[in-house]
């Protein structure tokens, strides 16, 4: 679905990509992407803007699965498939740690909120002299209000 003023999808950017480049853009088995990837995609391909190319890596490198894939020394691909450099320890552990981030922030939403216990009825305030009056047998007699309707002419 496009709307006006954001363009394509990123699922359809990401499908406009791995058709053009299937070696490096594999859904089920994302491979880590050389750093600098955009730069080959824009020479290559005059089609996308740099905004929806950039919308469309942001959402292949943002997957969990791609996430994943990123551990030391794990070997970076090109356009083509080639390796293209190794993915480095600093890289491997901000990927983990946003996977944890993620996973936590998952786990809090799962998990309901503690009850609070019902409350017991809601009893009005006594006052201090009301309770002593009570207590030393003393009755407290209340006025009740009377309506007094005007005689009809």
């Amino acid at each position: 679905m496009t709307t006006p003023n954001r363009g394509k999808s990123p699922a359809q950017l990401f499908r406009h990509l791995s058709a053009k480049w299937p070696a490096a853009f594999n859904p089920k088995a994302p491979m880590p992407l050389r750093i600098g990837i955009h730069h080959d995609i824009r020479v290559l391909d005059g089609e996308l803007s740099d905004d929806e190319l950039r919308r469309a890596l942001r959402a292949y490198t943002s997957m969990p699965r791609y996430l994943a894939r990123l551990s030391a020394g794990a070997v970076r691909v090109d356009l083509d498939g080639e390796p293209a450099g190794e993915v480095s320890d600093a890289e491997a552990a901000s990927a983990k740690a946003l996977l944890c981030a993620r996973k936590n922030k998952e786990e809090t939403k799962k998990t309901p909120e503690p009850r609070v216990p019902d409350a017991p009825p809601h009893k009005p305030k006594q006052t201090a002299v009301f309770n002593a009056k009570n207590t030393a047998g003393i009755v407290v007699e209340t006025k009740r209000r009377r309506s007094f309707r005007k005689p009809m002419a």
